[in-house]
């Protein structure tokens, strides 16, 4: 029977960005392959098929088995009268549409450079590069060894000939390997990106994500269960398109995409305010998308030192409303473009939709996401995403459940779609 790898029932679960994409995942021996049955995995959630290809050191880290469970394709270890290398990578109808070599060794990048392929990771490339098809290499090794002139050279090289390099993150003072979710989207923007069409390319947005914090006393605050997985969404899916994008961001786990510039706040207070700054510099933003979770209300006193338990078997909060920082934008900025966005719990469509038309109006606001947060997968921390969208012009658009990068596109195309129309593009 030809039936399909059981591990492979995970594909497409987060989405379909790589739908019907073919990646070979080239692996070398460098302790950073550890990470690398949960890269294979991610590629696959978001539609795509991994073959992996491992060089003789990396099969001294990572089991072959492994490796094989985790993309349900047995992983190349040598090469064999199957000439692989040609099967995948070849002048043949059904190659592979990327080589993705994370982790890359200096030596390996070094023979990559140099055209030496002596062994499958290598001879892989050098067939890859030859047929032309897009090829990403993400080196890690230790942080002096990013400056020795000759891997830097080598680097350099790669670079001139096409292939695509992700460069670590320097931290602690370590050159520690870019973050799976960095390569996800730069695999991303470089098989499936091009339906932005760059569309926002020299806009500025600027976008909200995240939760907020009101503080009872030096410890304890007032909060909500937002992860900011949809503003980090909406980042990346704005500068997928071409946009110069900043973030105000509270507290959250959502990386951040690496081309976005992030400030950093914790309450709504400091929220409003750092939104009002970046909207009175200069240059001006063309687009305000106002994704945070801002908590509604703050303790009429905070409290200098921790409140005690002891001797009191009850506390008495008094709250006040936090500042509402979308209603003040557009009357201060009123040429900008502003998304709003409204969360609610367990209401009919048509009251969902009603509530987001009042909430729309009152913010003056140009468009408005809207989702009930009690419907499975539409969550706050779920990857996944559920909304409508309702415009000034009436008509409301449904967003199926769909992995939270495809709703940012939808709700980004949806924006550039409207500065069209208002002359910006």
């Amino acid at each position: 029977m030809n039936q399909p790898h059981p591990s492979q029932d995970i594909t497409g679960a987060l989405g379909r960005d790589l739908a019907d994409r073919r990646i070979v995942l080239a692996l070398c021996g460098s302790v950073a392959v550890a990470r690398a049955p949960e890269l294979a995995r991610l590629l696959m959630r978001h539609g795509a098929t991994v073959f992996p290809v491992l060089s003789a050191e990396a099969t001294r880290l990572i089991g072959v088995p492994l490796l094989h469970w985790a993309t349900g394709n047995r992983p190349v270890t040598e090469l064999t009268g199957e000439i692989e290398h040609v099967a995948h990578a070849g002048n043949v109808p059904d190659h592979a549409d990327l080589l993705l070599i994370a982790p890359a060794t200096a030596n390996t990048i070094g023979k990559i450079a140099a055209g030496i392929d002596d062994g499958p990771v290598t001879t892989y490339a050098t067939t890859a590069i030859g047929e032309g098809l897009p090829v990403i290499v993400v080196p890690a090794m230790h942080e002096p060894m990013y400056r020795h002139p000759i891997v830097g050279r080598n680097l350099d090289t790669l670079r001139e000939i096409g292939v695509t390099v992700i460069m670590p993150r320097i931290e602690e003072g370590k050159a520690k390997i870019a973050s799976n979710e960095e390569i996800l989207a730069s695999v991303v923007r470089l098989l499936a990106g091009g339906r932005q069409e760059a569309r926002l390319a020299g806009r500025r947005v600027l976008i909200t994500a995240g939760r907020t914090v009101e503080y009872l006393d030096p410890i304890r605050v007032i909060t909500n269960n937002s992860t900011g997985k949809m503003g980090m969404a909406l980042a990346a899916a704005a500068a997928e398109a071409g946009a110069e994008v900043t973030v105000v961001y509270g507290r959250g786990t959502a990386a951040a995409p690496p081309q976005a510039r992030i400030v950093g706040v914790d309450t709504a207070e400091q929220m409003d305010a750092a939104v009002r700054g970046e909207l009175a510099a200069t240059p001006g933003y063309d687009v305000v998308i106002a994704a945070a979770a801002v908590g509604d209300w703050r303790p009429l006193r905070q409290e200098t030192k921790k409140i005690s338990t002891h001797g009191r078997d009850r506390l008495v909060l008094e709250l006040e409303p936090t500042p509402k920082i979308i209603d003040g934008i557009k009357r201060e900025h009123p040429g900008v473009f502003l998304v709003a966005f409204r969360a609610q719990h367990d209401l009919g469509r048509d009251e969902l939709l009603e509530d987001a038309r009042r909430r729309a109006e009152k913010a003056d606001a140009d468009l408005i996401a809207v989702n009930d947060v009690s419907r499975e997968g539409a969550g706050f921390g779920s990857d996944t995403n559920e909304m409508y969208l309702v415009g000034r012009d009436g008509p409301e658009a449904h967003i199926p459940l769909s992995s939270k990068l495809d709703v940012a596109r939808t709700i980004i195309t949806a924006i550039a779609d409207r500065l069209g129309t208002r002359g910006f593009a």
